[in-house]
């Protein structure tokens, strides 16, 4: 990765500039090694800028070049680009093949040495298992993206980590911790100016600091976050923050403009799906606010069919709770009983979760006489 990427981020001209120069050097010397570093550089521009279709073209190209390359830290950076695509789309399965699969190529002293690569792969398998809802294995993995971190004592490494654990926390419902985590990668970012994991991490705290209490604070702070990732022409993440700040409209008693936020977000990224039940869910829960109950019960059951077939448990499980209280206030407990306690009997980790004591709490009111 060029120094460019880091100060200037992933979507720059500059960067994607450099990136073509050099891939143009690297295919007339015809070094495959570094070619594929190169390719790896445009794929992140296509990647984080949502252009999927041209970001799934770029990776499958790097898999072949690593194929004909034949070496370890080629195969790293094919596995890790694969991750990524799988997850964002939605590819849970997929995503977990190629992690399982990159874990032969990691500890490659020439792979380690790509910055931000080794933490990022741990990163976005640390969110797969955590939205497939295995949160044990996912706070594994982001222990040894830390662990990795911390051995390398690249700022920039140390700054994505940082912000990857709280993303982390966040999912998980740990919001104290989360907030902590946001604030030293924030303290990084601004001693050592990397823009893309500024954006990131102030988003990331301004989601946090909303669900603490500090909403006003919380939603200044996505908004700038947000529109630094718009004026730099990233949309990665887009979607589950944008999701993120109609909850906090919502808390600040604004259902309204929660909702056309929400239906923005649903609107958009059509090829980052993975967030599409989170989002659809909590359109379900704004328009329950607003008496939209059919509509609302809708967007409940559409958000669980999408789960389930990405294997998105921990969005099923959510989907499942909201949906099973609506039909106990209408009647329906036998039903709303058995459907949570379907998808809740299906997990085997992560009981110290907030969803999953909500989700027991629940299901024992629900068997209540």
């Amino acid at each position: 990765m060029n120094r460019t990427s880091t100060t200037r981020g992933f979507t720059a001209p500059e960067t994607r500039a450099a990136a073509a120069r050099a891939r143009e050097l690297a295919e007339k010397s015809g070094n495959l090694g570094q070619l594929i570093i190169q390719v790896l550089g445009i794929w992140r521009s296509a990647f984080f800028s949502g252009d999927y279709p041209t970001a799934v073209l770029l990776a499958d190209r790097i898999v072949e070049l690593a194929q004909r390359e034949g070496s370890p830290a080629s195969f790293g950076c094919a596995c890790y680009v694969q991750v990524s695509v799988c997850f964002y789309r939605g590819d849970l399965e997929g995503a977990e093949q190629y992690f399982a699969r990159w874990g032969s190529f990691a500890d490659a002293a020439d792979y380690r040495q790509i910055p931000g690569t080794v933490v990022a792969a741990f990163g976005v398998a640390a969110f797969s298992a955590g939205v497939s809802g295995r949160a044990d294995s996912a706070r594994a993995r982001i222990a040894r993206a830390v662990a990795f971190a911390r051995d390398s004592n690249n700022p920039y490494d140390l700054a994505i980590v940082r912000t990857l654990e709280s993303w982390l926390l966040y999912l998980l419902r740990e919001p104290r911790r989360s907030e902590d985590l946001a604030t030293q990668a924030l303290t990084i970012v601004q001693e050592h100016a990397f823009p893309f994991v500024g954006n990131l991490s102030r988003t990331q705290l301004g989601a946090v600091r909303a669900q603490l209490g500090g909403v006003r604070e919380g939603i200044a702070l996505m908004r700038q976050g947000l529109a630094g990732f718009a004026e730099s022409g990233n949309t990665l993440y887009a979607k589950y923050y944008f999701t993120g700040l109609a909850e906090a409209e919502a808390l600040d008693g604004r259902i309204d403009d929660a909702l056309v936020t929400i239906e923005e977000t649903l609107q958009s990224s059509h090829h980052e799906l993975v967030f599409q039940p989170h989002a659809l869910n909590l359109r379900g829960e704004l328009r329950l606010k607003l008496g939209q109950t059919e509509m609302a019960e809708a967007d409940f059951r559409e958000a669980i069919a999408l789960a389930q077939k990405m294997t998105a448990k921990s969005w099923e499980l959510r989907a499942t709770m909201s949906l099973a209280r609506l039909l106990a206030s209408q009647g329906h407990r036998d039903e709303a009983r058995a459907m949570l306690a379907e998808i809740y009997h299906w997990f085997t980790e992560g009981f110290d979760t907030a969803d999953l004591i909500e989700a027991k709490a629940l299901l024992e009111e629900l068997s209540e006489s």
